[in-house]
């Protein structure tokens, strides 16, 4: 009796392992067929050479964030809309880093854990989303423009 009380419970654990892997795989291609779209878009057109990464940006208008350097090995934006809306791109030389958005947004906060920093497009304005957790685990949401590093809109307690 005793073995299989065992097997059930490996074979029970097994199960919700496997079940487990095939949600979270299922579940993230959605993003991975978007974000693989937009990187071939961008590509496509010739917009950057090298591609570093490329993330959804959700907003009023969603869209895919893809960063890389151009031809002339500058670092760019470019953004893409899941609408069909023209993209728009923007450099990045000149525009305060990730790190430096992330300064910002959590100076004078008790942070607990940063879960994400991305950029995208907000109202033809390039932001910095920088999202994460205070001390007493209230989601927070803090939007630095990624031209001045001023605080565009934040999003506290939630």
């Amino acid at each position: 009796m005793k073995q299989w009380i065992v097997f059930i419970a490996g074979f029970m654990s097994f199960l919700a392992i496997v079940l487990t892997i095939l949600i979270l795989i299922l579940g993230n291609k959605p993003f991975s067929d978007v974000e693989k779209g937009a990187i071939a878009q961008v590509e496509n057109e010739n917009l950057l050479t090298e591609i570093n990464r490329a993330y959804v940006y959700s907003s009023d208008q969603k869209s895919v964030t893809v960063i890389g350097t151009d031809s002339e090995g500058k670092l760019k934006a470019v953004f893409v809309p899941m609408s069909g809306q023209e993209l728009s791109e923007t450099a990045l030389d000149d525009k305060i880093t990730a790190q430096e958005a992330r300064g910002i947004a959590l100076k004078d906060m008790q942070v607990k854990e940063v879960l994400n920093t991305k950029l995208g497009m907000e109202k033809d304005t390039a932001v910095w989303e920088v999202v994460f957790l205070t001390e007493n685990d209230k989601l927070n949401y803090v939007y630095i423009t990624a031209a001045d590093g001023s605080i565009w809109k934040r999003i506290l307690n939630l």
